[in-house]
């Protein structure tokens, strides 16, 4: 078995990458080499990852609750909505039946911009849904209407090497089904 040495090995977003003394990372179930492991990520970071229309999405369709009805109705007109306290004015995604800032069960909601920062991200290289097919890249992106305002969506119209933390970020929507649109974000055109 050979020992990684020198500068530690980055994973996405720049975060070095979990080794042990025998140079050896947890890789899902099995053990893989960090020079594996390095490897692989330097061979996805030249892949192109497109955004999905209705004829490529084979992965899951929302189906919209009491509290979330209005959050998909919004994306299949295009529009970004989140829960808004009437209260306190605190936004809150994703939607929820109270404010978790001040209890308040007077929401409403509020259209936003739709442009943040990618707050976080990771790329994902084996299939975990059923239909959405690796390499994608899974993101967390600080939308700018407020600080602790954040959204699990995918990256997409990127390189997976060309994403970086604090990128600017746009939201793109997507429709997947008759009856089902997505939104994903994609980088701010420099």
């Amino acid at each position: 078995m050979e020992v990684v040495t020198g500068d530690p090995l980055l994973g996405a977003g720049g975060v070095p990458l979990p080794t042990c003394e025998q140079g050896r990372v947890q890789h899902g179930h099995s053990s893989v080499s960090a020079r594996t492991v390095m490897t692989t990520i330097k061979s996805l970071s030249d892949t192109f990852v497109a955004a999905p229309g209705p004829s490529t999405w084979t992965g899951p369709v929302p189906v919209p609750d009491r509290d979330s009805a209005f959050y998909w109705s919004g994306l299949r007109e295009r529009r970004l909505l989140v829960s808004a306290c009437n209260t306190c004015s605190y936004l809150i995604h994703p939607p929820v039946a109270g404010c978790p800032r001040c209890s308040g069960t007077d929401l409403g909601q509020r259209e936003l911009a739709g442009t943040g920062i990618v707050y976080s991200f990771t790329v994902v290289n084996r299939e975990f849904a059923p239909g959405i097919k690796p390499p994608f890249i899974v993101a967390i992106v600080q939308l700018d209407e407020q600080a602790d305002l954040r959204m699990l969506t995918n990256l997409v119209d990127v390189k997976i090497g060309d994403v970086r933390m604090n990128q600017r970020v746009r939201v793109v929507f997507q429709q997947v089904s008759s009856d089902a649109a997505l939104a994903f974000f994609t980088p701010e055109e420099s």
